[in-house]
């Protein structure tokens, strides 16, 4: 049986480059920063709760940039 050739999209690619995920982790933390601002100015719960959100997938985003950048 022949073996299937498995290919990655170009999203899936781009998704391995560290500045890719760099520039997400830019992008979330400045959702967060404004979510913030908002959130302080109205005293909503739910801002607040976006406000951590944001900052966390940010920060997972930054450090994964940091990983691929320094393992190749």
């Amino acid at each position: 049986m022949a073996r299937r050739v498995t290919r990655k999209s170009h999203e899936q690619v781009l998704m391995h480059q560290w500045w890719v995920r760099a520039l997400i982790a830019i992008v979330f933390i400045g959702l967060a920063y404004g979510f913030a601002s908002l959130a302080i100015d109205s005293g909503n719960w739910l801002e607040y709760l976006a406000t951590i959100l944001l900052v966390w997938w940010g920060v997972k985003h930054a450090w994964r940039a940091v990983r691929f950048a320094f393992s190749r």
